[in-house]
C-alpha cells in the first residue's frame, strides 16, 4: 500500500477545495509508503509554507519508510493515528475482517488501497464509519475495473453512491482514473502542482448512468491499450490499463452504519436522495421479481 504521485496531487485537490484542512485528525486503514518523487511532494509545498518535514520523509529522493504523520503534516494535519493486521507501525492491531471499534474520534479516514484485501469488506466499511466523528471524511482510493487480481475484489462506482445513500454521505469529489499507473507514471515525467481530475474522460455524468458508463469503459479500455504512454510504461504493469476510483465521502449525520442494498444509487453530491426515476425504475424491478417468486412458488406448491 502506497500514495504516488497522483494520489499527492488529489489530496492537494482536497485541501484546496477545504475538505482536508488544517488542524484536522486522521486515522489510516492500513499505514501508507510514499511511492513518488520527492518533486511530487514538494511542488505542493506552498499549502503549508511552514512544513518542514521534506528530509524527515525523503533520503535525497528516496522515500523513507517512516510513519506517514510527518508526510500528512504538510496538508496542516495535526493528529495521524493508523490501523491494521500486521503492520508494526501501526496503533492499533485489528484483523479488518472483524469491527474495529474505539472511543477516538477522527475528522479524516484513509482507505488507500486496503479494503480491497479484506474479504469481509462490509466490515471495514462499518468499521470506517464508526471511527470517523459526524462530520468527518472518508477517503477512498480503490481498484474499480480491470485490476484482476490485485486484491478480492473490484470496487465499482455504485459501491460510494449506495453508500452515500443508505448512510447520508456527501459526496465531497469523485474521480474516475482510467489507466491508473500509466497516468500515474506519465504525470511523473510532467509534474505540476495542478492535475486536471475534472478533464478526465469519465465524469459524474457517465458515473450517474449505468450504460453510459459500461460503454464509455469498455471503449476506454480498447483505445488506451494502443496508446504511446501504454506502450511506453506498460511493461511495468502487466495488467497495462486498470481504473481507479478517489472518493471522497462526508459523514453528515451520526448514526448507526446502515449496508447498501444495490439499486437506490445515483444519488446526487448531497448524498441525499436519488432521483425520481431511478427510484420508480427500482420499485417496478422489485414488483416484477416479487410477482416472478410468487409465480415459481405457485408452480412447485405440491398438489
Amino acid at each position: 500500500m502506497a500514495i504516488n504521485a497522483l494520489q499527492v496531487g488529489w489530496l492537494a485537490r482536497l485541501a484546496k477545495k477545504g475538505i482536508i484542512r488544517r488542524g484536522d485528525s486522521i486515522i489510516e486503514f492500513g499505514p501508507q509508503d510514499l511511492l513518488c518523487s520527492r518533486q511530487a511532494v514538494a511542488i505542493h509545498a506552498h499549502l503549508n509554507p511552514a512544513w518542514s518535514k521534506i528530509d524527515e520523509v525523503f533520503d535525497g529522493n528516496k522515500p523513507r519508510p517512516v510513519k506517514p504523520s510527518a508526510f500528512y503534516e504538510l496538508f496542516g494535519i495535526a493528529k495521524y493515528k493508523s490501523v491494521d493486521g500486521s503492520d508494526p507501525r501501526s496503533d492499533w492491531h485489528c484483523n479488518l475482517n472483524h469491527p474495529f471499534r474505539i472511543e477516538e474520534k477522527f475528522d479524516i479516514a484513509t482507505n488507500f488501497g486496503t479494503f480491497e484485501h479484506v474479504f469481509n469488506i462490509g466490515a471495514a466499511f462499518h468499521s470506517m464509519h464508526e471511527v470517523l466523528r459526524c462530520g468527518g471524511v472518508a477517503l477512498h482510493v480503490m481498484p474499480s475495473f480491470a485490476d484482476i487480481d490485485h486484491g478480492f475484489f473490484n470496487i465499482h462506482p455504485t459501491t460510494y453512491f449506495d453508500l452515500a445513500q443508505a448512510n447520508g454521505y456527501t459526496i465531497e469529489d469523485l474521480c474516475y482514473v482510467d489507466r491508473w499507473d500509466i497516468r500515474v507514471r506519465a504525470f511523473e515525467t510532467d509534474l505540476r502542482p495542478d492535475y486536471d481530475f475534472d478533464a478526465l474522460p469519465i465524469g459524474m455524468a457517465q458515473l450517474k448512468d449505468p450504460a453510459a458508463l459500461k460503454e464509455i469503459t469498455a471503449a476506454n479500455f480498447v483505445r488506451n491499450y494502443q496508446l504511446p504512454e501504454t506502450l511506453t510504461y506498460g511493461q511495468e504493469f502487466p495488467g497495462r490499463c486498470f481504473d481507479y476510483c478517489l472518493v471522497a465521502l462526508r459523514k453528515a449525520r451520526d448514526t448507526a452504519f446502515r449496508y447498501p442494498n444495490q439499486g437506490l444509487y445515483h444519488a446526487d453530491l448531497t448524498g441525499s436522495v436519488a432521483p425520481k426515476e431511478n427510484i420508480g425504475r427500482w420499485l417496478r424491478l422489485k414488483i416484477k421479481i416479487k410477482a416472478r417468486l410468487q409465480r415459481a412458488r405457485l408452480w412447485r406448491k405440491p398438489h
